[in-house]
């Protein structure tokens, strides 16, 4: 611990084994950063770059004013780092018309699922709205989304037409970092096989994911209905 120019690599390598052998739990609270500067006898700054290397590793996100927490979302099955697909429905699909139809919108407090995700309280509010999403004017999917309006401002109408993710990297100058998801079959309901025109008795493909920002702040929970012949899953696993 003398030389303090590897020192915070020490605090990231010791932080970083204490979440992955589960001494710290998923959603638990990691300590402050004045705590662990006390702790490791070092500087905040020292303890501020180990903590960014978490975050970037994807272990852990920071909520503003309120602390570091380990990454509830590091167990979902699936997840895309920057840079290795677009995010957004949107920029997936350049090469066809996407148009949206808005179900649904309104500011309310967060559901439980999107409490637990985002880190929020109960008392936070949130951008709630469902729209149905199209590929040359071919329905596709049914998106369920929630968006935190103390980090995400400004969300209007027409933005839920257009593109979300757009809207935030344009015009609030956040970059989008990762993706997490996890993916799942379960049947349609009555909203869905009307929206998407399928039967009540056929199977969907549900998308549960979690968005976060480069400071690695959570920013979107959403649940997609897929038809299920208009979605397909690849993947590629390489040993290590």
């Amino acid at each position: 611990m003398s030389d303090n120019s590897l020192k915070y690599k020490i605090i990231f390598n010791d932080l970083r084994a204490k979440i992955i052998t589960g001494y710290y739990k998923i959603n638990q609270q990691l300590p402050l950063e004045k705590e662990l500067g006390d702790r490791y006898c070092a500087s905040r700054i020292t303890v501020k770059k180990a903590m960014d290397l978490l975050v970037n590793d994807g272990l852990i996100i920071k909520r503003r004013g309120v602390g570091s927490f380990v990454k509830g979302a590091a167990t979902l099955a699936v997840s895309a780092p920057m840079g290795s697909k677009p995010f957004g429905f949107t920029a997936s699909h350049p090469d066809e018309t996407v148009s949206s139809k808005l179900i649904e919108f309104s500011v309310v407090h967060p559901q439980p699922d999107t409490i637990k995700n985002l880190y929020l309280e109960e008392t936070d509010f949130v951008y709630h709205f469902s729209r149905v999403r199209y590929l040359d004017k071919q329905p596709c999917c049914i998106e369920y989304t929630e968006i935190p309006i103390n980090i995400i401002p400004g969300i209007r109408i027409d933005n839920l037409m257009d593109s979300v993710y757009r809207h935030i990297e344009v015009e609030t100058h956040f970059r989008i970092q990762s993706q997490h998801q996890t993916v799942r079959a379960c049947r349609a309901n009555s909203l869905e096989a009307e929206n998407l025109h399928i039967a009540m008795i056929d199977p969907i493909m549900e998308i549960e994911q979690v968005t976060y920002l480069d400071n690695g702040m959570p920013f979107e929970y959403s649940i997609i209905h897929y038809r299920h012949d208009r979605y397909e899953f690849h993947n590629v696993n390489i040993a290590s």
